[in-house]
């Protein structure tokens, strides 16, 4: 037989009162819970506001007694998305001297670094002041010094005729080749967008006249004493085009490549960036075209699989990853997908810098969108914030503000 409990009115006060003791307990538990967290936080915040970091010290290296590389006396600060957003850019520019059309692009996109061309040398002084007057520019918009890029490939790609003569891979003239690195960064460059590391391993490969080597360890070798010797002589090294454009009869930067790439050709010629890798390469350029056995009809500049999953986590590549040219080379394969936003998957794949060589208005343009994207586009923003981190800390540690 259940017992019946009591329902008397002493009951049912006493009960009351039990509850509402044990209410006024737990919130006095949960009140002072959360004002010792609140305390906590306070302290933490304090510790973490006086610690150094990272861009204190580069602010330190530019001149600036600011937390932020860029700002001198609050003049700018983490909200101005533009130089967040310009230091992702690396752009050409037309003529021989700063004049006032170039210097109006410059000061509105305000680009990370300047790639220059045979169409910007007119002589040695010419060249030399023409340096100089961009980076006055860019230590007065940004307090960062720009990044000033060369093609300068022993064997290939020329803008100064350098490295012409050296050659042989077999036996180089590494005398030579070192002087004509000195010439490199007494005019002022500070990158040079070489070695290359394709290597032909298709006999009709286009990159063929581009590589005098007769096996993937002969290329390893010249490029790591190259790198070496650009290094020391501050000039940083660019490894291209990742994950190779060896295999390849068409050339990428001319027309769209898909290509299902035989497992282990591909895996010799990630081998040869490992090597270049392991020997101190700064920069590592990608290429345009798709690989089907890690992407399928993706190209490399928007492939999170390749730039992220390959070369930064497998490959373990700590420097900066740059596009090649997305201004005049076909590698949108989405006729949904403008230049723009096939801009911001480049970045959201995984790479620091994007390069537009020869269209300054196109530049501009898709800097603009980009730009007005970026309080809308969490994503964005913080792709850009930690690119705009990466690239400061580079330039303190490499380069110096004069250069």
């Amino acid at each position: 037989m259940t017992k019946k409990i009591s329902t008397t009115p002493k009951a049912v006060l006493f009960i009351c009162l039990l509850l509402l003791s044990l209410v006024n307990i737990a919130n006095y538990y949960v009140n002072s819970r959360i004002n010792r967290l609140q305390t906590i936080s306070a302290s933490e915040k304090a510790a973490d506001a006086s610690a150094p970091t990272p861009i204190t010290d580069a602010a330190k290296e530019i001149g600036t007694t600011s937390a932020n590389p860029i700002l001198e006396e609050n003049k700018y600060d983490l909200t101005q998305n533009d130089i967040l957003l310009g230091q992702n850019f690396i752009v050409g520019i037309y003529g021989v001297t700063l004049d006032e059309r170039t210097k109006n692009f410059l000061k509105l996109v305000k680009p990370g670094g300047i790639i220059l061309y045979e169409r910007n040398y007119e002589s040695e002084s010419q060249f030399k002041k023409l340096i100089s007057d961009l980076q006055k520019l860019s230590l007065a918009e940004t307090r960062l010094p720009f990044f000033i890029m060369m093609d300068e490939e022993p064997g290939g790609a020329t803008r100064l005729n350098l490295f012409r003569n050296e050659l042989g891979f077999i036996k180089p003239s590494w005398e030579k080749i070192e002087s004509d690195i000195r010439k490199m960064a007494a005019i002022g460059a500070n990158v040079n967008l070489a070695p290359i590391a394709d290597y032909p391993f298709n006999k009709n490969a286009f990159i063929k006249t581009r590589i005098s080597t007769n096996s993937p360890d002969e290329l390893k070798e010249f490029n790591k004493n190259f790198i070496g010797l650009l290094q020391k002589n501050q000039v940083s090294a660019t490894l291209k085009h990742f994950p190779g454009i060896g295999v390849f009869t068409d050339d990428p930067h001319e027309k769209p490549i898909n290509a299902v790439v035989d497992e282990k050709i591909f895996n010799d010629s990630v081998g040869i960036f490992k090597s270049g890798i392991d020997a101190g390469a700064r920069f590592i350029m990608t290429s345009h075209a798709s690989y089907g056995n890690i992407d399928k009809n993706v190209p490399a500049t928007l492939s999170e699989k390749i730039i992220t999953g390959l070369l930064r986590n497998t490959l373990g590549f700590k420097g900066l990853i740059i596009t090649d040219d997305l201004a005049g080379m076909p590698f949108i394969n989405d006729p949904e997908m403008d230049l723009a936003q096939a801009t911001a998957q480049s970045l959201a794949a995984g790479h620091n810098l994007v390069i537009f060589s020869h269209n300054n208005p196109l530049a501009a343009g898709v800097y603009g969108k980009l730009l007005s994207n970026m309080d809308s586009d969490s994503g964005l923003k913080i792709i850009v914030e930690k690119n705009y981190r990466d690239v400061a800390l580079f330039k303190q540690q490499y380069l110096s503000p004069a250069d």
